[in-house]
């Protein structure tokens, strides 16, 4: 993982489910792995995409001279410009290393096999285990974390942004672009959604890479506008009565959530404009566009003839990127295909081999994930399965676990 609160708890499910299958599994940050990666038994690495300074196109080469196997499901290849993501996020060197490469959909699969023919094998339609928690199954899981904001924030509008270009955890960046232009459209829009609608709180949840307090000064006397970075964005959704979003994945989210979703597009940019999530939402170009959906939705008079059609075009739009819908599971589909790959050499359940062989340790870079949200999180999907998965739990450093099955 990079992100954690954006990719634990997704990978905690396809965990959960491929311990149920015999795997043990090593769970952790990805530089924390890959630095570790000569100490430890032969084992399948499930690669996270060519992104940030994690070292993934460093480390593949390594993992693979050392026997493992390596597969890759890309965390930002939902969407994407095509000539962009062949540039930054791919790589023939990388497809001649890897076993498999898991794709979101048909779009992205396609992309590759046009541009890489030769390792058409090897690109598998797969979807992706953090949209499988946006599946009526899967909901339960956040109902005790959606009562308690539910709780805290009252009925609430959610505000998702993207401006991490622009809005810099170190400081903004220099150069009025259309990022920062559309950054303060939106202070500007969330100045005029708070005294329209006082009985409404407005949570805003930046982009995990953004400056939150740029919004907690911006919008200072806005008493009821509140900054909230806590936990998967799942909850928050379920918890709201709205989303409002412009060109960002949190908007397919809502959709696929069943949920209320606008973007809100006041200007149109060839350069930062995010078609897929715009395409599935309800679009308000104006903030009089705005009040208007929030309106009819307040008083319960929307077209829900018109609402059914708009959904069912969007579902269609959103097909041919996304493969795992309707209660098709991307994890089952993950599993299927680990399966096929076979390893030589020592079994990563190989118990003494991690205890006789200490982990190469860094210092705290970030929040901690613990051993109780991991057991919580299993704890739930055993209800939700209605059967319990027996498995062991090992912290083996910060940020890092073994998770396998008790009978290994």
């Amino acid at each position: 993982m990079q992100v954690i609160t954006r990719e634990l708890d997704a990978k905690l499910l396809l965990t959960y489910y491929a311990v149920k299958q015999n795997y043990s599994v090593l769970l952790g940050k990805q530089k924390k792995i890959y630095e570790n990666a000569e100490l430890l038994p032969k084992g399948i690495f499930l690669f996270k995409g060519n992104s940030g300074g994690g070292g993934a196109k460093k480390y593949k080469p390594i993992v693979k001279k050392l026997g493992h196997a390596a597969v890759e499901l890309d965390e930002e290849a939902l969407f994407f410009d095509e000539d962009r993501y062949l540039q930054k996020r791919t790589d023939e060197k990388d497809y001649e290393i890897l076993d498999q490469v898991y794709c979101w959909g048909k779009f992205q699969r396609d992309t590759l096999v046009k541009a890489y023919p030769q390792f058409k094998e090897k690109f598998h339609l797969t979807g992706h285990p953090r949209f499988d928690l946006l599946l009526k199954k899967f909901r339960s899981l956040y109902s005790d974390d959606v009562e308690r904001i539910k709780k805290q924030h009252g009925d609430f509008i959610l505000i998702n942004t993207r401006f991490t270009s622009y809005n810099r955890k170190g400081g903004f960046g220099v150069g009025k672009d259309d990022m920062q232009k559309l950054y303060e459209h939106f202070i500007e829009m969330i100045k005029e959604l708070s005294p329209k609608y006082p009985n409404l709180n407005i949570v805003i949840r930046p982009h995990p890479g953004e400056n939150c307090d740029s919004y907690r000064e911006e919008l200072s006397n806005c008493k009821n506008v509140f900054v909230a970075h806590e936990g998967s964005v799942v909850k928050w959704i379920l918890a709201s009565k709205l989303v409002i979003h412009n060109g960002c994945t949190t908007g397919i989210e809502t959709f696929l959530l069943d949920r209320p979703v606008i973007s809100y597009m006041p200007f149109t940019s060839e350069e930062i404009d995010e078609d897929l999530p715009n395409e599935v939402s309800y679009k308000a170009f104006t903030i009089s566009d705005l009040f208007s959906f929030i309106d009819s939705l307040e008083d319960g008079k929307m077209n829900h003839i018109e609402e059914q059609q708009q959904i069912n075009e969007r579902k269609t739009i959103l097909s041919q990127h996304y493969e795992a819908m309707d209660e098709n599971y991307a994890y089952e589909k993950i599993i299927h295909l680990l399966d096929k790959i076979s390893l030589e050499g020592e079994s990563s359940s190989d118990n003494s081999f991690l205890q006789n062989n200490p982990l190469r340790q860094r210092g705290p870079a970030e929040l901690e994930f613990t051993e109780e949200q991991i057991i919580t999180f299993f704890d739930k999907l055993n209800k939700i399965e209605k059967s319990e998965n027996k498995l062991i739990v090992r912290r083996l450093a910060f940020n890092l676990f073994e998770i396998k099955p008790d009978h290994i």
